[in-house]
């Protein structure tokens, strides 16, 4: 059974009590997010070392902010205290235990070497509609990533403006290198994703 957090202190406490904590958010509103729960139950129950806590997003209000999360379902995975991944949208079991235990995901490319698991984080602000699309087709093609909102997270913003020259999102950071607005052609290529998504 997942343990569910009531408050932002037990969230800090098992922060720094263990070095690899997944929180699944979730909401009473959302069915997707409920099944991602049940999903997770069922991954925890096969792989017990697995640290898995829950967090009614509707009830709990003032942990999500902090991670730039502004949809459920999402699962946060930490790792000594820092952000690993944000895994976004309902996924299967095994999704979940592939991203979970650090292994490669499988890609749609064809080469060895595009099939690696990438690092990517994407740079968005709430009212941004090309965010969203952005933040989809990963999901759709099953790319975990990191979300940070740079409206609420100023270093980053400069960071970004710093390392792209431009100041409009979305941005996409895989493994260093940057792709500014929805170029499908670019995600595509740095992500190996082949066909039509």
């Amino acid at each position: 059974m997942i343990e569910s957090l009531k408050d932002k202190d037990g969230f800090e406490k098992i922060k720094k009590e263990k070095s690899f904590p997944v929180v699944v958010f979730y909401s009473d509103s959302s069915q997707k997010s409920k099944e991602a729960v049940s999903v997770l139950e069922e991954v925890k129950k096969d792989n017990p070392d697995i640290q898995v806590y829950s967090v009614n997003a509707s009830k709990v209000k003032d942990i999500h902010p902090l991670y730039g999360i502004d949809s459920v379902p999402a699962v946060l995975v930490l790792k000594d205290d820092k952000v690993s991944k944000i895994i976004y949208g309902l996924q299967n079991k095994q999704y979940y235990e592939m991203a979970l235990s650090e292994a490669p995901l499988p890609k749609v490319g064809k080469k060895e070497e595009e099939r690696k698991f990438r690092s990517v984080t994407v740079y968005t602000t709430p009212s941004c509609p090309w965010c969203s699309k952005v933040k989809t087709y990963l999901m759709k093609n099953r790319i975990p990533f990191r979300g940070v909102d740079i409206s609420r997270d100023e270093r980053a913003a400069q960071d970004l403006m710093r390392r792209s020259g431009q100041r409009g999102v979305p941005q996409t950071d895989i493994d260093g290198k940057i792709v500014v607005g929805f170029d499908k052609m670019k995600l595509d290529s740095l992500l190996g994703i082949r066909g039509e998504n």
